[in-house]
């Protein structure tokens, strides 16, 4: 970037990369000859030629010029809707200190409107009117049981669009049985967001893997396993490619020095090479926050199709389809005005949880009285994201579009029967409640989960159509046969849904935002609302919740530094019996985001000490690098190889992300630059860090020493 030049195109954008990381990028880069001003990382373009030819980065660069100012439009509005959010919830707290949480009485940002008479939390003062309706391709009518990973792997590729095919050796008759009834196929959730490391090299070579896999061509020989993996001829998976968030810039692609957005090049160079094939076509949409935001996103739809249909007449405007994943708090409130705002393109919405929670504390990280569900806790989604479930359906069903639920994502350990058995029991939990609500599917997180996932549905369809039908009820005895596990299981399959608020209920609308309220003797009320629960687990604050947190987000920090999104951490879960079982928690950028939050507002409202927080840092460090283990700890991510190299770096990076004055809104903030040639290549890329990011990292003495 040269010196001086103003203004910049996304201001936004250096929150994640500084001036000087900039210029040091576009002085290592490789110019794109045909695509005068644009510069990228070196190597990447003779690594991926059929790919990054100078025609789809023509496309993209022009796609970026038609719309960069609406989208700095959009993000410096998130910016002033968070500083207006953060007053008024800093002025509420002073009106509420006499005030009980629970009072009808008390304050929150919820409903208030900004200067130019915005809501900036909240629903709209009219119900929104019934949108456009949605028409369903036949290619993915059904249910929708969708596996998501990221497809940087052509094994994982390979793995999950076969992942109707993966039976597990053990697996009951009737679950082929349902299957096959069912004549469903899973969708899989192509993730190159949350689940994923940005390295822009494995990116590219996601993108290339996804479009053999739309060409029917992908294939891998395994010399080291002996293995030849390639695609099933018949049942295949529904690919849907989801980019990256509005966000975050991508430093390995370079308009007049200024960073391209990651979401529109992943999304423009699909497009450029999958135009004429309408099934590829569809894409899982992340974070955003209201219609506005969707209003961009549609103009860039509506110019990308337009740039489309000049090179080729023969292409069908409308033709792109779109999946927004409902994961903030003021996005859940707005759902039809979202759907309206990007018709004809809207096709449905998904709940993402844990950045749900995430993005919440954040949002009210000025209330002391605000805490999300502790992470430890196994029944979020039937306790707490009950509300934002019925929002979803009462939004969407009158329009006819999909509407599909969250990621279960514990899952077992091979060989292990006691943890299937627990696995098993979230697992159902989760499936019946979100179908009771109404929901046409959900996530999964392992290709093991898919079948069964499919069976489950189909099992639970027969019974809503005949009360007397077994076939849930035999699925379950086959997958739970322990009758401690399964009486209880039965009993709760069997049983109407959590209760929760009225809509009328002046805590209605706290409650869609998963509260989780400070634990008392009783309940309060102040007799004008109904009581909500009283967590009998953890408490947010509780030494061992601290731990767990801190535990599980340094192990992913660690991975993720070391380019992988997603890992499978070892917890336990308690089975009917009491018993502490070991299991697996599919961790991805999301869970590590909501833990950093819990964390954060435990030591920033001073619930838990600084002191206590170094010295758990301190042992958690201690007990990863020596690989210990205990009956309900032990290490996933090993303090060797790879990770050993970037432990060091993500123990600083942890104590930043949980005990700044004022963090950072998105990890990735920090996290970005170690993506980039400059600092990842580095030979300590903490020092190089600190050089091209001046004044943006920090930590304490004694982690600098380990």
């Amino acid at each position: 970037m040269k010196a001086g030049m103003e203004p910049f195109d996304v201001p936004a954008y250096l929150d994640f990369l500084s001036p000087q990381l900039l210029a040091q990028l576009v002085a290592q880069g490789e110019p794109v000859r045909g695509v005068p001003g644009l510069v990228v990382a070196k190597g990447l373009q003779s690594s991926f030629p059929s790919l990054l030819t100078s025609e789809a980065l023509a496309f993209v660069c022009t796609l970026y010029l038609r719309t960069r100012g609406q989208l700095r439009q959009v993000l410096q509005q998130r910016r002033d809707d968070r500083a207006f959010i953060d007053a008024v919830t800093a002025d509420c707290v002073q009106r509420n200190s006499t005030r009980p949480y629970l009072s009808s009485e008390y304050e929150t940002v919820i409903g208030r409107k900004d200067a130019s008479g915005r809501v900036v939390v909240g629903p709209q003062p009219q119900a929104a009117p019934v949108g456009t309706p949605v028409s369903v391709p036949p290619f993915l009518a059904g249910e929708q049981v969708t596996l998501f990973g990221p497809p940087d792997s052509a094994r994982l590729c390979i793995n999950a669009m076969n992942a109707l095919h993966r039976r597990l050796p053990s697996e009951p008759p009737i679950v082929a049985e349902l299957v096959a009834a069912s004549g469903q196929v899973p969708r899989w959730g192509a993730d190159g967001e949350d689940s994923k490391t940005p390295l822009m090299q494995d990116l590219l070579q996601a993108a290339q893997n996804l479009k053999e896999c739309f060409e029917g061509t992908l294939t891998l020989k395994d010399e080291a396993r002996g293995k030849t993996y390639a695609l099933a001829e018949t049942g295949l998976s529904r690919p849907i490619k989801r980019i990256a968030g509005l966000a975050l810039p991508d430093g390995n692609h370079l308009l007049n020095g200024q960073p391209l957005p990651l979401h529109l090049l992943d999304f423009a160079l699909h497009l450029y090479h999958l135009w004429q094939q309408p099934e590829a076509l569809v894409f899982y949409i992340p974070k955003l926050e209201n219609e506005e935001e969707a209003a961009y996103l549609k103009e860039l739809i509506t110019q990308a199709e337009a740039l489309i249909k000049e090179q080729h007449p023969s292409y069908s405007l409308g033709t792109i389809r779109l999946f927004v994943v409902f994961e903030n708090p003021r996005a859940i409130f707005r759902i039809a005005a979202m759907a309206q705002a990007l018709a004809p393109h809207f096709l449905g919405g998904s709940l993402g949880w844990h950045d749900f929670l995430a993005s919440t504390a954040r949002l009210l990280r000025n209330d002391p009285s605000y805490r999300i569900p502790i992470k430890a806790d196994p029944n979020i989604v039937i306790q707490h994201i009950r509300e934002s479930h019925h929002i979803l359906v009462k939004a969407l069903a009158p329009i006819g579009a999909l509407k599909i639920g969250g990621m279960y994502g514990i899952l077992y350990e091979d060989g292990n029967a006691a943890s299937f058995e627990v696995s098993m029991v979230g697992y159902i939990k989760d499936v019946v409640t979100q179908l009771r609500r109404g929901l046409d599917g959900f996530w999964v997180a392992h290709p093991d989960f898919v079948r069964i996932g499919i069976a489950l549905v189909q099992a639970w369809r027969r019974q809503q159509q005949d009360p007397q039908a077994r076939d849930l009820h035999d699925l379950i005895a086959a997958l739970v046969p322990s009758p401690t596990e399964r009486d209880p299981l039965l009993a709760f399959v069997n049983s109407p849904d959590v209760a929760g608020l009225k809509e009328s209920d002046p805590l209605y609308l706290r409650g869609v935002l998963a509260a989780n309220i400070a634990p008392h003797s009783a309940p309060i009320s102040d007799g004008k609302s109904d009581s909500l629960p009283i967590p009998k687990a953890l408490t947010n604050s509780h030494p061992e919740e601290v731990r767990y947190n801190i535990f599980q987000a340094l192990q992913y920090l660690a991975d993720w530094l070391s380019g992988h999104g997603c890992v499978a951490l070892p917890a336990t879960l308690t089975n009917a019996q009491g018993q502490p079982i070991f299991v697996r928690i599919m961790d991805d950028l999301a869970t590590t985001e909501r833990s950093r939050w819990e964390v954060w507002a435990e030591l920033h409202h001073g619930r838990f000490s600084l002191a206590q927080f170094s010295q758990i840092l301190a042992e958690e460090l201690a007990f990863v690098r020596a690989d210990q283990r205990t009956q309900t700890r032990r290490v996933q991510v090993k303090w060797q190889g790879e990770p050993a190299r970037w432990y060091p770096i993500a123990a600083r990076l942890l104590y930043q992300l949980m005990t700044d004055e004022n963090p950072v809104e998105f990890a990735t903030e920090l996290l970005l630059p170690f993506t980039l040639p400059p600092v990842r290549q580095a030979a300590d890329p903490w020092a190089a860090v600190q050089a091209l990011c001046p004044g943006r990292y920090r930590s304490p003495a004694w982690l600098d020493a380990i």
